[in-house]
């Protein structure tokens, strides 16, 4: 199996990568648990992130959000005052959650599991999951979506091309090459 790290992608500049290193340092100063070679691109780990804990090799899209308490305790505090509703949220090896997806208090993800963009999770997510909508349902296996993905024709082999390179490829494939109006053409 392709490692997460190609899905996600090795071509960073290095102030982005440095930028990449100081959230999850930060985030692990916060007390978010994050394991080895992750890419963390949101900063929404809710109130309690000492709540969260990520495995290895996981990718987080930027506008995740993790939410480990409900607010809806708020309705019956008249009765007790200092009430809480908290959750875990634990995200297991090899997953990729996509842009925007919300993570309810008490989520556990499966390895292997993609999570698609703004889905809204609660619950346990068995391993090799694909998850999309709102609310969150399970819609097949990662695996087959992985060995779709391997062939698909979009699934372009640019990622560490120079980029005037990259973009030329990507527009020729699209059918954008030069394209009137197009002014970073060469």
């Amino acid at each position: 199996m392709i490692g997460l790290t190609w899905v996600i992608g090795l071509f960073r500049p290095k102030s982005y990568k440095l930028r990449e290193q100081r959230n999850i340092e930060r985030l692990r100063r916060h007390g978010v648990r994050i394991g080895a070679d992750c890419r963390i691109y949101s900063s929404h780990f809710s109130t309690e992130p000492w709540l969260v804990t990520i495995g290895d090799r996981v990718g987080i899209a930027g506008g995740v959000k993790f939410l480990t308490h409900d607010g809806s305790a708020m309705l019956v505090r008249g009765r007790r005052p200092e009430a809480q509703k908290l959750g875990l949220i634990q995200v297991g090896n090899d997953v990729f959650i996509s842009e925007n997806a919300i993570l309810l208090p008490g989520t556990s993800i499966g390895d292997g599991s993609i999570i698609g963009p703004g889905a809204v999770v609660h619950g346990t997510i068995p391993p090799n999951s694909l998850v999309y909508g709102n609310p969150a349902d399970i819609i097949g296996r990662a695996s087959l979506y992985r060995e779709r993905l391997l062939v698909d024709p979009n699934t372009l082999d640019t990622l560490n091309l120079p980029a005037a390179d990259r973009r030329k490829r990507i527009l020729a494939h699209f059918g954008f090459a030069g394209a009137k109006g197009d002014r970073h053409d060469d």
